[in-house]
């Protein structure tokens, strides 16, 4: 005989992996299972009984939700929540009435997270922009090259412009085949859920195939630390974006590149540093796709954009700062999955 005494049902609710919340009439939070506890980084003390439109991300959306409730019809569609430390955590949310002897109790409401989704979906977008904006950017230099270079056909300097227009060229195709792979890559991995991944097998793995990448360039780094981290199959791209960039915007003869990895608790931290000419503070948001000077005028650095996007994904953080010796140090912050061993 199946069980269906209450106590089942409390303990289905509580146990279950999906953030589950119970509000009575007043949209006041009555009860919430330990998976909402996690994603909204409440203690339930601390919530019940507070309105629920305190974790809303969207006041419209949720004012909408109220009054189909209050009809007693049942709502679901796109929502976001405002855990307690600020973020915004995007997904699907349903939500029914609770109805006892034909009257209504209260409200029973679930929310999937679909952010990394978003996340990877977004960061396709930007890719797309970034890649029109530079190669419409990148044909106006040609064009021009090559109208000085028709109508100074005798002039000397005309094989130096037309290398110019060459170098152009080249780099517009670089462009073009890493947005479309970065992309690709997106594509393929968007719905994919994060995971324990070993930092140490994932960074030396990188940090060898730049060194065959980049034979001219030095590369110093050593024992990297035992453990994993949270990501996915994304994270050694992320890795290998860095790299390239210590190494092709560097203007020393020898590009040096030295990688450190440390532990902090409950997180670990990259440093990518480099012997390069640095990079300004206000141009530090602009370099990863943050923000734009205007509508014309771009952050392009695709591949830092794509790095600082998977990194986000992970709940982690990527930032620049100055090397003592000169050059930049981009700093990765990671969480340290539940089963690595503390060291």
């Amino acid at each position: 005989m199946v069980d269906t005494s209450p106590g089942l049902y409390h303990e289905v609710f509580r146990s279950t992996d999906v953030p589950m919340l119970i509000a009575d009439t007043s949209f006041k939070f009555r009860d919430i299972n330990d998976a909402g506890l996690n994603l909204l980084s409440y203690d339930y003390d601390d919530i019940v009984g507070e309105t629920v439109g305190l974790i809303a991300g969207d006041e419209e959306t949720y004012h909408q939700i109220v009054e189909v409730l209050a009809t007693g019809e049942t709502w679901s569609g796109e929502f976001s929540v405002r855990p307690q430390d600020g973020r915004v955590v995007y997904g699907n949310g349903f939500a029914t009435p609770i109805v006892v002897d034909d009257e209504v109790r209260g409200f029973l409401a679930l929310f999937l997270d679909n952010t990394k989704q978003r996340q990877y979906e977004n960061a396709s977008e930007v890719l797309n922009r970034l890649l029109r904006h530079d190669l419409r950017n990148e044909l106006n230099v040609i064009y021009g090259y090559t109208q000085q270079v028709a109508d100074r056909v005798d002039d000397e300097k005309a094989l130096e412009e037309l290398q110019l227009v060459q170098d152009r060229v080249l780099d517009i195709v670089h462009k073009s085949e890493r947005a479309r792979d970065l992309r690709d890559l997106l594509e393929r991995s968007h719905d994919s859920s994060n995971r324990p991944v070993r930092l140490d097998v994932v960074l030396h793995k990188k940090l060898v195939d730049a060194m065959i990448e980049y034979p001219d360039a030095e590369f110093v780094f050593s024992t990297l630390p035992t453990l994993s981290v949270v990501g996915d199959d994304l994270l050694g791209e992320a890795f290998e974006c860095l790299l390239e960039n210590a190494v092709e915007h560097n203007d020393k003869e020898t590009p040096t590149v030295e990688v450190t990895a440390e532990r902090a608790g409950p997180e670990v931290v990259i440093r990518v540093a480099d012997n390069g000419p640095g990079v300004p503070e206000d141009q530090r948001d602009l370099i990863f796709g943050r923000e734009e000077y205007d509508q014309l005028h771009h952050g392009t650095g695709i591949s830092l954009f794509f790095a600082d996007s998977v990194i986000s994904s992970y709940n982690g953080d990527l930032w620049v700062e100055d090397n003592d010796d000169g050059g930049s140090i981009f700093c990765l912050r990671l969480e340290v999955a539940d089963d690595s061993a503390a060291e």
